[in-house]
């Protein structure tokens, strides 16, 4: 799976898959590329910037998406990012968006609707997409 960029589909040769990593500022924190990937972000904050460049969704806009994510069939669903601080992008739990769980409403959001199994490979496909991520900033600075 690779990161789609301009004139992808014109290549000679052609990975598994596409996706394409982004905050989706045009498109109220969704980024699709039909029948490649769906991409949902909770808002993005790069660390250092004075504004956001995604507000935070709410809890309604952001279990929209999920929905809309999962009724897609797109074959790459991921979300951004449990964790991304650096990008303003996580959803694990916070005061900032409590719920009355110990979770926030991002996390009840993705519990309540998305099944067990595909939750599982979200997570897993989140950390694979990082791994080669890191790979490939690696390789660019040989």
């Amino acid at each position: 799976v690779m990161k789609l960029f301009p004139g992808f589909e014109s290549c000679h040769v052609q990975p598994n898959s596409w996706h394409q990593y982004g905050s989706g500022k045009e498109n109220n924190g969704v980024v699709r590329n039909k029948g490649y990937s769906y991409v949902i972000s909770p808002g993005f904050w790069k660390a250092g910037n004075d504004k956001p460049w995604l507000p935070r969704l709410s809890s309604g806009v952001y279990c929209q998406n999920v929905q809309k994510m999962l009724k897609s069939g797109d074959p790459w669903q991921l979300v951004l990012s449990f964790n991304e601080a650096g990008e303003g992008t996580m959803i694990e739990a916070s005061n900032s968006w409590s719920s009355g769980t110990p979770y926030g409403y991002y996390l009840d959001c993705l519990h309540g609707i998305v099944p067990v199994s595909a939750a599982k490979t979200t997570v897993m496909l989140q950390w694979l997409l990082w791994v080669l991520i890191m790979f490939l900033v690696a390789a660019c600075n040989f």
